[in-house]
């Protein structure tokens, strides 16, 4: 749709790859999965055994040793087809790059491997009943009682949270109300103390999505994340990578969106014409068009800056914000100009669906609200 520099050509070939087994393994059995609130297990093996898992892992880990490019690849494929059965870079681009770089390298032989074949499923616990995107605000707390940590806590809207067979959960170190920072431990599910329940959504239907109390949850002093405290300053600098993953699945969707608004209203005809040869049809989709081709440059601009090492949180946020913002207005504007037909059912992608999959995506990750906070509060630094 957009010209774009970012990719090569054995990019391609993995795009083609990724295509091919998301139409004959996913597609076909996602509509279930939206009837089940969730993917099977078995799928995450077969997306590991086809490459889609962890492809910027080192191979010594069971990674692919790649870049980020191929991360995004199978980003926009998925978001294509909204296959939010399936979204690999919660495991892939979020949950692994932590072990990978703030583990000790117990933890990364223990775990990176099943996540990188998709023997395990990976979950991060950040967003609280109380606090929602502010992580100032977390209660969760985490205790030292001699060799061991105890955490006392609940943690909601957590994405894989039902099927994870390890969670990293961010907690107030020493307890509620304590100023002595953050820690990021690591909880296998099967851990006495946890208990999970899931949550059923409108948007977004197929991925797992659960509430996890934690009541007296006790691990391992080694199952502690990097160092003792600085579980905020960690989380900051992976939430710029987490947004930047956001911006490239809302893109590509936005884009897919856009094309479909295109076709129909070239397609519906009125007595005058088809719907698209209205000047107010026009103008409202070149502002959308304008918008998408904007952000399509921005956001493959991020990605460059990510694979140079010098991705900005508030580029992040920005990306992350259009991207989100314009993908709901493409929606809303799909269901307009779809008119009735947008609110029958034919599938799991009509018009409907995809308007409240949007207003996910201005939410997860950070709301629209909070990314206008850390751009708009970061502006001093410009002048």
């Amino acid at each position: 749709m957009f010209k774009r520099t970012l990719f090569e050509a054995d990019h391609e070939t993995l795009r083609h790859q990724v295509a091919d087994f998301l139409d004959t393994q996913v597609v076909p059995d996602h509509p279930q999965w939206v009837a089940d609130r969730q993917a099977p297990r078995a799928i995450w093996q077969q997306a590991g055994e086809a490459g889609l898992l962890c492809r910027t892992i080192p191979t010594d880990y069971g990674g692919h040793g790649g870049d980020f490019r191929d991360s995004v690849i199978i980003i926009e494929e998925i978001a294509k087809r909204r296959l939010c059965g399936l979204l690999t870079f919660l495991q892939s681009d979020i949950v692994a790059p932590y072990l990978h770089r703030l583990g000790n390298e117990v933890q990364r032989q223990e775990y990176l491997p099943g996540l990188c074949s998709g023997r395990r499923i990976g979950a991060i616990a950040l967003t609280e009943p109380q606090g929602g995107s502010d992580l100032h605000a977390l209660s969760c707390a985490a205790e030292q009682d001699g060799d061991e940590i105890v955490l006392t806590g609940e943690k909601t809207h957590i994405s894989n949270g039902s099927q994870a067979d390890l969670i990293i959960v961010a907690a107030r170190k020493g307890g509620t109300g304590q100023p002595t920072g953050f820690d990021m431990v690591l909880v296998d599910a099967d851990t006495p103390g946890l208990t999970r329940s899931r949550i059923d959504k409108t948007g977004m239907p197929a991925l797992d999505t659960s509430h996890l109390r934690f009541d007296g949850c006790r691990v391992p002093q080694g199952n502690l994340l990097g160092a003792s405290g600085m579980g905020f300053f960690y989380l900051v600098s992976f939430l710029s990578i987490e947004r930047l993953v956001l911006a490239v699945y809302a893109q590509a969707m936005a884009e897919t969106l856009l094309q479909e608004t295109v076709k129909l209203c070239n397609a519906r005809q009125t007595g005058q014409g088809s719907t698209l040869d209205y000047q107010a049809t026009q103008f409202r989709l070149a502002d959308l068009y304008g918008e998408a081709m904007a952000n399509r440059s921005f956001v493959d601009s991020c990605v460059t800056d990510h694979l140079a090492g010098r991705l900005d949180n508030r580029n992040a946020c920005i990306a992350k914000l259009r991207s989100t913002e314009t993908l709901a207005a493409i929606a809303a504007a799909k269901l307009q100009l779809s008119g009735a037909r947008g609110f029958c059912a034919e599938g799991a992608d009509t018009a409907t669906q995809d308007v409240l999959d949007s207003a996910i995506q201005t939410i997860w990750g950070g709301s629209s609200e909070v990314m206008r906070n850390v751009v708009g509060s970061s502006l001093a630094n410009i002048l």
